[in-house]
């Protein structure tokens, strides 16, 4: 995904540095203590004093365990909170108030870039169609000149798939739906994924921000064939 996905990549960067970190100070403490503590041989140490018929010894830092329980609460509040931004790009809104303004018209075009958040900004956004059955996708260009979006097929591995073509420094939103089960396109150069659910209308942003060839595949079980269910998606 790097290149196209800089919102995703660096979440993963923060939650990889976060998992070192948090790595580091348990399995340090754990290590530290299975060692220290560790009874010499021959010896039976009774640390916490236990006598016959008297309770054990009550350990009680309220110091610590109040850093053990708020370190971590807040440590999951940022890290959930930096996971929107994400969200927000995939799921923007169309018009002034979103990431890709709103339709393009006829001689218009997305010049889509990278802002300095890592968000792909659009002047506004061409509309296709997915239609997801088992074990199939197909895509409509809904009358948009070839050099924007075409279709055709391909062959994958000794088979004919579908193929969609578009055009690099476009933003498309696909308007997604089943003709039978839940199905789910996922775009591992995109960095997107989306549920297609029957009898229901779905909406992904697809912007080609850079050339690129993949496959799309489908990441919701949907029957025997569902590893094959693919197309082929290009950006040129």
């Amino acid at each position: 995904m790097a290149g196209v996905t800089p919102l995703f990549d660096a979440i993963w960067n923060d939650y990889l540095m976060w998992s070192v970190f948090v790595g580091a100070i348990s399995f340090g403490w754990l290590y530290h203590h299975s060692y220290f503590y560790r009874a010499k041989e021959g010896e039976v140490p009774n640390i916490d004093g236990l006598e016959v018929g008297v309770f054990p010894k009550e350990y009680d830092n309220l110091k610590l365990e109040v850093t053990w329980t708020l370190l971590p609460f807040i440590l999951i509040v940022w890290l959930t909170y930096i996971s929107w931004a994400p969200l927000d790009a995939v799921w923007s809104q169309t018009g002034p108030d979103g990431y890709h303004g709103s339709e393009c018209q006829e001689g218009e075009s997305s010049n889509n870039y990278f802002d300095s958040d890592g968000y792909v900004r659009s002047e506004c956004y061409w509309e296709i169609d997915i239609v997801g059955q088992q074990w199939f996708w197909e895509f409509d260009c809904n009358g948009l000149s070839e050099d924007l979006c075409s279709t055709d097929y391909a062959t994958v591995e000794g088979e004919l798939k579908p193929l969609l073509t578009l055009k690099e420094g476009e933003t498309y939103l696909a308007v997604m739906n089943s003709i039978d089960v839940t199905h789910a396109v996922k775009n591992p150069d995109f960095g997107i994924m989306e549920d297609v659910v029957p009898g229901q209308e779905t909406y992904l942003w697809m912007p080609a921000v850079e050339e690129t060839s993949f496959l799309m595949l489908c990441a919701e079980y949907c029957g025997d064939n569902h590893a094959y269910m693919t197309a082929q998606i290009t950006v040129e």
